[in-house]
């Protein structure tokens, strides 16, 4: 059982304690399922591995504990199934004997490549079947075998009608999965004609408060129209998953429009969801109740604020004078800023660059983005600001700024890129100068890939390294290569700073540098 496949190597086996063997078994098992984000096959043979030690240890719980942990992963799931039948035509394992008892051992047989070897499996999982192998038996119902689909389409069929309490919160997320494959839409046909059952509150009941949200959702598509507003409310109210909470709203909104539930909708629309706000607010303007979307011309959201617009037009009011007196304000909300710059024009250039002294950042970031989207940047006050107090405002200024970028002072661009106390104020530095010619481009990089910031840094080596194998000729580009336009002293400059990044760089990158640039600094 330990030589699941003839070309598997030989894996490491982790040093066990000598107090509960199978406990460290499965805490293998656990370490291996969470190491199994690389598509290698190294991580899925150390991960069988790990299954079948739990498996000879003997101990049926243990088994099932460990395909718990499996399947609580269902995607994994199916690229292990897939792993294994590419894998097992080499395998020197014996197919599993009718009297196998060990769940995992039984389980990886149902992925093996031989149609009579899944089949064997099918008939033993549905003669004895338990939530841990229910999974498996639904990646057989998209097999691409039909003697074997048939099988297991029928068992589970029967599985979910004479026990659907307990076979369907086990078969859910692997059916949701397995959908994608091209004959694996039987499972989630028959989760659905359960759950649009009369008998099927029962099921969904559990499968709204389910921990994964495409179970929520999917169970939410199934029984809205069955679902009480008082329910659908507080899906749209207490869901954290954002998808649900806007399909619930969306039924909840539905339903109150029908019935005239004005109250109801007023009650969505206060939501901290922008999601569950918009919907309520459309179900507002389809009962003519447009003067309650007035007081979300300021929110944070630009659907809502574009809704709240044509609810004002509808009203006699003038959006953009409320925005300009909103922004005029002594503590002015950031969603009128947006308002204003969805609205204004250039004229209302002075009023956002009043707005950069205010002491609130978001105020701050707000007017930059404003000032960028009305195209009224005032390029000198908004330079200062690339030393602001706030990171977020800093980031934005070199936002606003970077269209303009040859406008700003070079000698302050180095300024900023050497700042020794904060990342905000080099990243915006180097953003800037990033702009300017490839000369400086390419300076700015190298400087930054020796930066003590990680994110930092790692964007100036990835720069650096496009930017000189841009500059290198290759017999295969057909285009001409850019010119660097460097001087002698300014090629020597250059190569000496690669020469001090080169722990950073590969050798090949700086290698490259130098056949572009000894020509030129030779000629000094």
């Amino acid at each position: 059982m330990n030589s699941f496949f003839r070309r598997q190597q030989p894996v490491p086996q982790q040093p066990l304690s000598q107090a509960s063997p199978g406990a460290d078994a499965l805490e293998r098992v656990r370490r291996a399922v969470a190491g199994a984000r690389s598509r290698e096959g190294g991580a899925f043979e150390e991960l069988i591995a790990a299954l079948l030690a739990v498996g000879a240890a003997g101990r049926r719980e243990d088994s099932l504990e460990a395909l718990r942990v499996l399947t609580g992963r269902p995607a994994l799931l199916l690229r292990l199934d897939a792993y294994i039948r590419r894998e097992s035509w080499y395998s020197t394992r014996p197919a599993v004997p009718p009297g196998e008892a060990d769940p995992v051992a039984l389980v990886l047989a149902a992925s093996h490549a031989d149609g009579r070897v899944r089949e064997r499996v099918v008939r033993r999982l549905l003669n004895e079947p338990c939530p841990e192998t229910m999974p498996f038996l639904v990646l057989r119902t998209s097999d691409w075998v039909r003697q074997v689909r048939a099988s297991a389409c029928a068992g589970l069929a029967v599985l979910l009608h004479e026990n659907p309490l307990s076979a369907t919160p086990a078969t859910v997320r692997t059916a949701l999965l397995v959908n994608r494959r091209r004959r694996g839409a039987f499972a989630q046909g028959q989760l659905l004609a359960q759950l649009t059952a009369e008998s099927g509150t029962a099921l969904s009941g559990g499968l709204l408060t389910a921990s994964d949200p495409v179970v929520r959702r999917f169970a939410l598509d199934a029984t809205a129209h069955r679902l009480g507003l008082r329910d659908l409310v507080a899906l749209a109210e207490g869901d954290p998953g954002r998808q649900v909470r806007a399909r619930a709203a969306e039924a909840a909104a539905r339903q109150a429009v029908w019935t005239d539930q004005v109250d109801l909708l007023r009650r969505l629309a206060r939501s901290r969801h922008a999601e569950v706000r918009i919907t309520a607010l459309t179900g507002l303007m389809r009962t003519g109740s447009t003067q309650d979307a007035l007081p979300y011309l300021d929110d944070p959201s630009a659907l809502i604020r574009a809704l709240a617009r044509e609810a004002a037009r509808r009203n006699g009011t003038d959006p953009l004078a409320h925005y300009r007196s909103t922004a005029r304000a002594a503590e002015p909300r950031v969603g009128a800023i947006a308002g204003l710059a969805e609205t204004g024009n250039r004229a209302d250039g002075p009023l956002l660059t009043a707005l950069l002294d205010h002491p609130a950042p978001q105020v701050r970031v707000h007017a930059l983005r404003a000032l960028r989207s009305l195209d009224t940047v005032p390029v000198p006050r908004v330079t200062v600001m690339l030393r602001d107090g706030s990171d977020a405002v800093v980031k934005e200024a070199a936002a606003t700024l970077a269209p303009g970028a040859a406008q700003v002072p070079a000698d302050l661009l180095w300024d900023l890129l050497a700042d020794p106390r904060r990342p905000a104020v080099r990243r915006a530095g180097y953003r800037l100068l990033a702009r300017r010619d490839r000369l400086t481009a390419l300076r700015a990089a190298l400087l930054v890939s020796g930066d003590a910031h990680p994110r930092l840094a790692a964007q100036g080596r990835t720069d650096a390294t496009a930017r000189i194998r841009a500059l290198a000729p290759d017999p295969w580009r057909t285009r001409p290569v850019p010119s660097l336009d460097a001087g002698p002293d300014q090629a020597a400059d250059l190569l000496a700073l690669a020469e001090q990044r080169s722990a950073e760089l590969t050798e090949g990158v700086v290698e490259l540098l130098r056949g572009v640039l000894r020509p030129v600094a030779g000629s000094r």
